[in-house]
């Protein structure tokens, strides 16, 4: 036989298994292909609770993408985890998925998602009350490592995320500085730079409203309500088409504080409020804490003392509250590990693989996969029943398999404290049969209904499940009402007792 046949033979029998290596890989991609398309929408349409979703999808890449070694979803989602948290002011939280998210990130050279996590970690220990120069520092370390990304869009946005924070670490805590003209300046340059986005990045009109929204809110308080009300005006537009209901709130806040200034105080007691209900319909507890001395001193001003004297109240229960969450979030081991490893970022790395193991790698997967293929389907079906049997059912317990140990228990409910939407995804782990049960025997449940019945199952009262869930304990008595009713249960009791007995 020829060599020339012989290579054209080789090239054809590794071009096969490189093709089956590519199928291979993008069957194993879809599910997270799909959760980042899911998050990446909650961008351009962000309805009230939206973000809870958005935490879940996130958690739920996250272990998909550990379990394949996925680093860059990893990444992705440790990003909009530490984003989530930090809206929800769980700071001690957020320093854990930053901390993480810092070391994965330095470790693959990903000088994109460093800027972007240290951004956020500026903007958390600006909410637990360090001073603006210690702030600087890592905002001079963004603006070193942005010049070494590489995609344009990218550097853009992180460029505009940078001029707002250097912008507001001019400010006090009113919002004023000795130059506000300076802090308008950086701003104005920050959605100036917005405007560059290419059209087609779906993070360009998000990125547009938190540049003008920040610049509208400086230029209220400097009383250039003109310039103000055109900002506002702009991002009212840019809401219509990206729907945004944090971003709303602030609009509504920074529109009540220019009739207040302006002594327009009905005007802006309409305005306040709705940015309080919308608030305490989400629990924003930093809008919170921005309106209610706000609304107070509306109030004060058309002598309704009654009511002036109230929203005082709330605000120093506010303050108390906020005081609380930053005593309760500030961790100063993982601060000082932060700050290490954005003190050694300059250090030398090398890259975990070369070009050359990456291609072995690939191969090894391609000949691996084409030589068990065949032996994978022929025992596939055999496996799947074997493992469902074993993992659902157990003829010794009249189809339930019993409890977990106590320690597997005492482990789900430290973590129901910690971060729900992580203990969502152990308990399913650790009750392999229990969604399938419920969806079998009750398949009007959706996936909110089980996750609940899982809380159940770990024996929370209500009270307790309001807490770990964020939610009012009205809300947790009508989903427990509603899943009783979907159950076609009669009493609550009935409800804990089928719960309890399912594995």
């Amino acid at each position: 036989m020829s060599v020339f046949n012989l290579n054209n033979k080789l090239i054809f029998a590794l071009t096969l298994l490189l093709l089956s290596s590519i199928n291979f890989m993008q069957a194993t991609i879809t599910a997270r292909d799909s959760l980042k398309v899911l998050i990446a929408s909650s961008y351009k349409n962000d309805v009230f609770d939206n973000h809870k979703d958005v935490l879940r999808y996130s958690t739920e890449l996250y272990y998909l993408a550990k379990n394949k070694d996925d680093k860059k979803s990893m990444l992705f989602s440790l990003f909009e985890q530490s984003r989530i948290y930090f809206m929800e002011n769980k700071y001690g939280v957020t320093l854990k998925k930053i901390n993480e998210g810092i070391k994965l990130a330095k470790e693959m050279n990903d000088y994109n998602f460093l800027c972007r996590f240290i951004i956020i970690y500026q903007k958390l220990l600006n909410h637990l009350d360090y001073s603006n120069k210690e702030i600087n520092v890592f905002i001079s370390k963004c603006i070193e490592l942005n010049k070494r990304v590489q995609n344009k869009d990218d550097r853009r946005i992180n460029t505009i995320y940078i001029l707002v924070a250097k912008a507001d670490n001019y400010v006090n805590n009113e919002g004023l500085a000795n130059n506000m003209n300076e802090v308008i300046s950086l701003k104005i340059q920050a959605y100036n730079e917005s405007l560059k986005i290419e059209n087609n990045n779906p993070l360009k009109i998000f990125t547009q409203i938190y540049a003008l929204q920040s610049l509208s809110w400086s230029c209220a308080l400097s009383r250039k309500f003109e310039k103000a009300n055109s900002y506002l005006a702009l991002t009212d537009r840019l809401l219509n088409q990206n729907p945004n209901y944090y971003f709303t709130i602030d609009c509504l806040i920074t529109k009540g504080a220019i009739e207040n200034i302006l002594r327009n105080h009905q005007k802006a007691i309409l305005y306040f409020q709705e940015a309080i209900d919308k608030s305490e319909r989400s629990q924003a507890i930093f809008q919170l804490y921005t309106v209610f001395p706000m609304i107070s001193a509306s109030y004060g001003e058309l002598s309704d003392y009654r009511n002036a004297m109230t929203y005082s109240w709330k605000a120093q229960d506010m303050t108390k509250k906020l005081r609380e969450l930053r005593v309760q979030g500030h961790n100063a081991s993982i601060i000082n590990n932060i700050n290490k490893e954005i003190s050694h970022l300059d250090e030398k790395q090398s890259f975990p693989y070369s070009t050359v193991s990456v291609i072995l790698i690939l191969f090894s997967i391609a000949i691996y996969y084409y030589l068990n293929k065949k032996k994978n389907s022929n025992n596939n079906n055999t496996a799947l029943s074997k493992e469902y049997k074993a993992i659902h059912f157990d003829n010794s317990t009249n189809g339930y398999i019993p409890e977990n140990n106590a320690e597997d228990n005492k482990k789900l409910v430290n973590l129901v404290k910690e971060d729900i939407n992580t203990f969502y995804i152990e308990f399913e782990k650790n009750y392999p049969s229990f969604q399938v049960i419920l969806k079998e025997k009750y398949p009007e449940l959706n996936l909110s209904d089980i996750n609940f019945c899982s809380l159940i199952k770990m024996k929370f009262d209500i009270k307790q499940i309001a807490t770990y869930t964020n939610t009012t304990l009205r809300s947790v008595e009508s989903r427990r009402y509603r899943i009783r009713k979907k159950m076609q249960l009669q009493g609550q009791d009935d409800l804990y007792i089928i719960i309890s007995n399912i594995g």
